[in-house]
């Protein structure tokens, strides 16, 4: 994984988009939270000239095509919990 999309990744975690599954260790999307929350932080980082975000210059259609194309990602629920349990 790049360095940029750490930082996509890092955001929608930081505005709780994504999770990452407690038993697995798996991200996945939650589409019970609204995804603008993502957006807002980093139209907000990259106005603030934020550090974290200093690999994307001050390109915010970058950032947040990537955001979106990390979020359009990712599946909606762990993938290891959806699979059948084997016995």
């Amino acid at each position: 994984m790049g360095k940029k999309q750490a930082i996509a990744i890092g955001i929608a975690l930081q505005a709780q988009v994504l999770k990452t599954c407690p038993v697995h260790q798996q991200l996945y999307f939650d589409d019970d939270v609204n995804p603008a929350g993502a957006f807002g932080l980093a139209v907000e980082l990259i106005r603030q000239h934020t550090p974290y975000v200093e690999p994307f210059g001050n390109d915010l259609h970058e950032l947040t095509d990537l955001l979106s194309d990390t979020l359009g990602t990712t599946p909606p629920r762990c993938p290891d919990c959806r699979s059948p349990a084997t016995h």
